[in-house]
């Protein structure tokens, strides 16, 4: 992190543009670390890191005029969902009007009309997503669903509606949201606070935006509101700064602000009344007894369409005590069916259309292209993802963008090997810098297949607007055949086992705040559920097939998910009984086979488990291949039987490695690639033990107690290596987590971690502190402040981390008080993000931070 090196592990979102390319690629690159280390909730870090597009035009006032799920008549069967794109109108997604029709209608007619018409090209990528989704998904997005619900509010208060829509009072908002952000007392003082990032004024960049909007002013109005009302001084900052770098730009760029600004405030907890998470936490555990037949068939399908619609909650209308429960649960079921299709779609949109755009353009050395990717280029690709399967993201294009800059056809040009690398189910999602396949300028090439000229998709065909791209790839005789490859490849993502085994697992697991009470809210569906099964009492006990929760039966989650609603109905031949008898649960070994101990078959690849350190007797420690490959896809690193850890030869080079980086720097100096090599693998690793603290402080432990690496810090610390300084990072974590009582090594060891530490921040304190280089300064803060980052956001032990950071920040201040060390050098090591995060929890606000205060005030 301190030394810029551009890698990334992948994550989602896109990011900042029009920035330094090297700047560029760090903020990418550790945005990516951010969100794969730290797991931050969507809501909160998409804020900080992700642009989504609200297309121009886009109707938050329109209502969805077709039912989305009609209800059935009564019957104890799972009905065959309805599909709104079925019921009336052309067979073909085409517009033959286009021109004479607004965005609002153009975005309406694409998630409505039927695709049976559509060029046969297409038919296999329409099959694919309608074999997949319940049509009401493909369309719906939780932001769109935001944006109808403060319509709704809109609209049932006029004096709101009036007081949203003036200037004036858009104006008096402003002053108290950066009065609150900027803990400031005179209104005069708010009107002139600037925003440090990009120095411009903060109310006046606001109010430049309220102005280039129109219809969407009100939203903006009410969205700074719920700012005011909701967010912390800190999360405020950071909201106006995003405005502050795209109110004056490109109209593309202000569209994305203003939906920066709406989906961050519209998803604060309170936005729209209590969240159906809190309402759901004080639900009953569960229905002892099932609804009538037919009663819970009849409320998904009345839920279903009020959520699509946005309306008010289907409680509260003559539902009562059993009904209204499983409503309640329905809803919790749905929000977060909402948020993961949002995150999903996204990583699918990323892995067929931004990232292979973006390594295109960079194999060719076309940096300009790549870098509009995310601006321009997404709107023409979105465009033609709706048009086609009517697929609608939280990034919706901006329809009548006429600048095709990031556009190609990449496809095209990229072999099929590149395709293989972006299919792959563990580059889902992922940024193409972060796929080790693709690290690299010369790994990139062998990845070309031909040039082919930027803003023509297909090659040989100009379109003049985004809109005119999605609808010429419907049209008889056009594009359709040329482009279809796109559609499939973005449906190839929605394949059914692979949909359902991530959401599932996904939510199940409640890994993010967001998805708190999915299971409780399966177990009461599970209850009225027409296929539960006699002995499994819970959700969970139905769709594993074995006691440990490891082998997931996916055709059990699957009809599930059709039974709510969220999966389309398919046909499909009944499912063998699989019976297990007594003998073969016992017999350990037999005809070359044995058994093992987690599935409990009999299978010819049952292995021991790789220990890394064994502890007693692990012969019997064993899985066959499916269940290792399961635990393992699970980021599960310990054994399940003794705990130990497992993958001996990773751990082994992990340690092995970054003691030989530093051993062998004991005389010469350390280049800042290695050092940051060394941060950068410790990292990795906290990520792939993300949730095992007991793991990580047992690496942890041996790393120290390594003769090599005691042996390298001691002559580092006695000659005060500028290496030393620059690994700072590693230092920090391993010195934090013995003082904070973590890591338990002898108190030498512990005194050599302490004395390290000492070794380059002593010089920077005192009544003479070292004069360094600015970038050196700002390196040391990340090296500080990421590590911190990790813990805190895994709830390990931070105190002795913050006190580092606070140390390093004040250090900081020294220097440019004393040596008038330049702010600008500083603030180019330093990721704003980072800064942000840690005013409050390290510092107390941003007012105490010293860091800030010195760097960017």
């Amino acid at each position: 992190a301190g030394s810029g090196r551009h890698r990334g592990e992948g994550g989602e979102g896109f990011w900042t543009e029009g920035e330094g390319r090297e700047n560029q690629t760090l903020r990418q690159t550790l945005r990516l670390a951010q969100l794969q280390l730290c797991k931050l909730s969507s809501a909160r870090l998409h804020g900080d890191g992700k642009q989504v597009l609200w297309g121009e035009g886009t109707s938050p006032s329109s209502d969805p005029t077709a039912d989305p799920a009609a209800p059935p008549a009564t019957r104890p069967a799972a009905p065959q969902p309805a599909n709104p794109r079925r019921q009336s109108g052309p067979a073909s997604a085409y517009i033959p009007n286009l021109e004479k029709l607004n965005s609002e209608v153009i975005r309406e007619k694409w998630s409505d009309l039927p695709r049976e018409k559509n060029p046969p090209c297409h038919a296999e990528a329409i099959k694919q997503m309608n074999s997949s989704l319940h049509a009401s998904w493909v369309s719906h997005t939780g932001l769109l669903r935001q944006m109808r619900e403060a319509t709704k509010l809109m609209k049932a208060d006029t004096v709101m509606t009036a007081r949203l829509a003036s200037s004036k009072h858009f104006e008096m908002v402003m002053v108290q949201v950066v009065k609150k952000g900027y803990e400031l007392t005179e209104d005069s003082a708010a009107r002139q606070q600037m925003d440090v990032i990009h120095s411009k004024g903060v109310v006046d960049a606001c109010i430049r935006l309220w102005n280039s909007l129109d219809h969407r002013r009100k939203h903006l109005t009410y969205a700074m509101e719920l700012l005011r009302d909701l967010e912390k001084p800190s999360g405020i900052v950071a909201r106006l700064s995003e405005i502050c770098d795209r109110a004056d730009r490109c109209m593309s760029a202000k569209r994305q602000a203003f939906v920066l600004a709406v989906t961050n405030s519209y998803q604060l907890p309170g936005a729209f009344g209590d969240s159906q998470q809190g309402k759901y936490a004080d639900a009953v555990d569960s229905i002892d007894v099932a609804l009538e037949d037919g009663t819970a068939e009849s409320l998904i399908h009345k839920t279903l369409t009020k959520h699509m619609r946005g309306t008010a909650s289907a409680t509260g209308e003559g539902h009562t005590g059993s009904d209204d429960t499983f409503v309640r649960a329905l809803e919790r079921v749905y929000e977060c069916v909402e948020l993961f299709l949002d995150s999903f779609k996204e990583k699918a949109f990323l892995s067929a259309f931004i990232e292979p755009a973006r390594c295109y353009f960079s194999a060719v050395g076309d940096t300009h292209q790549r870098d509009h990717v995310n601006i321009h280029g997404i709107n023409w690709y979105l465009a033609l993802l709706h048009a086609g399967l009517g697929v609608q993201l939280p990034l919706m294009s901006a329809y009548n963008d006429g600048d095709n800059i990031g556009v190609c056809d990449f496809w095209e040009g990229l072999t099929p090997e590149a395709w293989a690398v972006f299919s792959d189910e563990r580059n889902f999602g992922m940024a193409f810098e972060g796929i080790k396949a693709m690290r690299t300028k010369q790994s990139l090439e062998k990845f070309i297949k031909k040039k082919v000229p930027a803003g023509q998709l297909p090659v040989g065909h100009v379109s003049a607007q985004a809109k005119k791209l999605g609808n010429e790839a419907l049209a008889k005789g056009g594009q359709a055949d040329k482009v279809a490859v796109y559609l499939e490849r973005y449906a190839h993502f929605f394949r059914r086992a692979f949909l359902a085994q991530r959401m599932f697992e996904g939510l199940n697991s409640e890994s993010q705040p967001e998805y708190v009470g999915f299971r409780k809210a399966c177990d009461v569906l599970y209850a009225s559920y027409p296929l539960k099964e006699v002995g499994k009492e819970s959700f969970v006990e139905f769709v594993y097939v074995d006691e440990y929760f490891i082998e997931l039966d996916l055709q059990r989650v699957e009809e599930f998910f059709e039974w709510i609603l969220v999966f389309a109905k398919t046909e499909r031949p009944p499912k063998p009984m699989m019976v297990r008898t007594e003998s073969s649960i016992l017999r350990e070994k037999g005809g070359g086979k044995e058994t093992c101990p987690i599935c409990m078959e009999e299978k010819d690849d049952v292995e021991l488990l790789d220990h890394w350190m064994p502890q007693g007797d692990v012969s019997e420690h064993k899985m066959c291949g499916a269940c290792q490959a399961a635990w393992k896809n699970q980021e599960q690193m310990e054994c399940p039987f003794c705990r130990e850890l497992l993958h001996a030869d990773e751990m082994t080079t992990f340690i092995t490695h970054a003691v030989a980086t530093v051993s062998r720097n004991k005389v010469k100096a350390m280049v800042p690639d290695e050092s940051a090599a060394i941060m950068e693998q410790w990292q990795m690793m906290e990520m792939m033990l993300q949730g095992q603290q007991a793991a990580i402080r047992r690496v942890a432990k041996l790393v120290v107690e390594h003769k090599d690496f005691a042996s390298t810090i001691v002559l580092g610390t006695s000659n005060r290596c500028a290496w030393l300084r620059d690994m700072a990072g590693i230092v920090f974590r391993l010195d934090a987590m013995f003082k904070d009582g973590e890591l338990k090594v002898s108190q030498k060891q512990g005194k050599l971690l302490a004395d390290a530490v000492e070794s380059f921040m002593t010089p920077l304190e005192g009544a003479s502190p070292l004069k360094m280089d600015a970038h050196f300064y700002g390196a040391l803060y990340m090296q500080a402040v990421t590590p911190w980052l990790c813990a805190w956001r895994a709830q390990a032990k931070t105190k002795t981390l913050g006190e580092h950071v606070r140390r390093v920040g004040k250090a900081i201040e020294l220097g440019v008080r004393k040596h008038g060390v330049g702010k600008k050098q500083i603030q180019e090591r330093l990721l704003e993000e980072y800064v942000q995060l840690a005013h409050e929890p390290v510092w107390g606000s941003q007012a105490e931070d010293v860091l800030y205060q010195t760097v960017y005030k």
